[in-house]
């Protein structure tokens, strides 16, 4: 069978590694999505190795390019982490952020190295913190003067030296859901309102010797489109570093944060990574140069531009039924317990079915829905779709980011497995959940347990 040229108005069509096999089907690098969704009666997360892969490429060689002193990447791990994941970091020499004590621990168990590793968090605990200190990780973000004075204690009775970046709050105000906004005036994260105190805290703490200040940090927010948001942020950078260096302080480090947004409806732009990091490495070159400044070592956090395209979720579609005003739903079976993103922020997707890529019947609206006892849980509220029955298979596109790592067990519903493909191959990277997985960390007290035959297993 020929097979049917890509639709140029389909986001699946401006997406790496997607096309139409033989069978009419969609297959991302050769592998056919309908046969993956057939190993199990749950969603299944899909991530591409390759695009992953590139991606990171595509950071580093622009670094390269664009920017003359040391620069270094450290992915946002709470876009997507598991071992599969950091593995294929170390492999591509790229570094992580990590946010707390869990992502630390994983990381480690992907044997990266303590050099390739910083930490953030708002409210990092003692434990946290001597965790991170006995492993040697490269830097701490410190958010706040408590977490600084906490710092001191736990390097002090550890006898072991930290290197800190300060966590500054820009005030840059984005386009983007206010969620994920995390640079605006009355933001939780970083320094701000005693931001020109901070010479002040460093000078007690750094005297004694174990705390190494190397740099200041600030991140914006996640899901942004326009560079013009990071150039104005890297001009107020530019001022504070002024600011430090007149107080007698050399930044030698600049982390700004990560947040590249990245397409999830058809008609949105696939951002060009390339271009995004000329302009910063740009941007900052010239206000260095303006404030005579030392180019800083630079540093970038991207994770959902990393991840985020290059996933997808693959659903079985159930119940179809009509509604008012002519409103047909497709059940899946799956919803806001492998995706909260539409729920807690109103998200926008796309998909197609995968197993109609070549249909000619006439589309009609369809509103995808979960199978979650929520009004509230619907993957997309209004999509274009042949006549859908039950056993379709439904693809969700750009769901790589913040979907596994925000996905729970509401309705006690188990977490999807996760799959890596390649040219024509794929490999489990995490099992489904069983039913079993749900009981494992319950335990029933004596005065509950029930002792009659029959809750007794025994052989009838």
């Amino acid at each position: 069978m020929k097979l049917q040229e890509k639709d140029e108005k389909g986001l699946w069509a401006k997406l790496k590694g997607y096309s139409i096999n033989e069978k009419g089907h969609l297959a991302l690098r050769g592998v056919d999505l309908v046969h993956l969704a057939s190993l199990s009666d749950r969603p299944l997360y899909v991530f591409d190795e390759l695009a992953l892969r590139e991606n990171l490429c595509l950071y580093k060689e622009a670094l390269k390019l664009f920017y003359p002193k040391p620069a270094s990447i450290f992915y946002a791990s709470k876009a997507f982490l598991n071992l599969a994941m950091g593995s294929l970091l170390k492999q591509e020499e790229v570094g992580i952020d990590v946010c707390s004590e869990g992502e630390l621990f994983i990381a480690q168990k992907a044997n990266i190295l303590p050099q390739d590793i910083i930490m953030h968090g708002n409210n990092k605990s003692e434990k946290e913190l001597t965790a991170a200190i006995k492993y040697g990780i490269k830097r701490i973000i410190v958010d706040n003067f408590d977490e600084l004075t906490l710092l001191e204690k736990v390097t002090s009775e550890l006898k072991r030296e930290c290197s800190v970046l300060l966590r500054i709050n820009p005030e840059v105000e984005v386009e983007t859901h206010k969620y994920i906004a995390t640079a605006v005036k009355e933001s939780k994260f970083g320094f701000y309102r005693d931001q020109n105190r901070i010479p002040e805290y460093l000078q007690k703490v750094c005297t004694r010797g174990f705390i190494k200040f190397k740099g200041i940090h600030f991140h914006l927010g996640s899901n942004i489109h326009k560079a013009s948001f990071y150039e104005e942020a890297i001009d107020k950078a530019g001022e504070y570093l002024a600011f430090l260096k007149d107080k007698g302080f050399c930044v030698e480090e600049l982390n700004i944060g990560g947040g590249l947004g990245i397409a999830y409806e058809d008609h949105d732009p696939v951002p060009d990574i390339h271009h995004f990091v000329k302009v910063l490495c740009e941007k900052l070159i010239l206000t260095c140069k303006k404030k005579n400044i030392d180019l800083p070592h630079l540093m970038l956090e991207p994770g959902r531009s990393i991840v985020g395209q290059a996933g997808c979720t693959l659903y079985n579609i159930g119940a179809i039924k009509e509604g008012g005003e002519a409103v047909h739903y497709a059940a899946v079976n799956g919803g806001m317990t492998d995706n909260l993103r539409i729920a807690l922020y109103q998200a926008k997707y796309t998909g197609v079915l995968a197993n109609k890529m070549t249909s000619s019947e006439k589309k009609r609206p369809y509103k995808i829905v979960g199978k979650c006892c929520e009004t509230g849980d619907v993957l997309i509220e209004n999509i274009q779709l042949p006549p859908c029955v039950a056993g379709d298979v439904f693809v969700v596109f750009s769901t790589g980011a913040y979907t596994h790592s925000l996905a729970s067990n509401y309705n006690k519903h188990p977490l999807p497995g996760i799959v890596f493909v390649r040219e024509g191959a794929y490999d489990y990277v995490s099992r489904e959940q069983s039913l079993e997985d749900l009981i494992s960390f319950d335990r029933i007290p004596p005065h509950l347990l029930d002792t009659s035959d029959t809750f007794l297993d025994k052989d009838e």
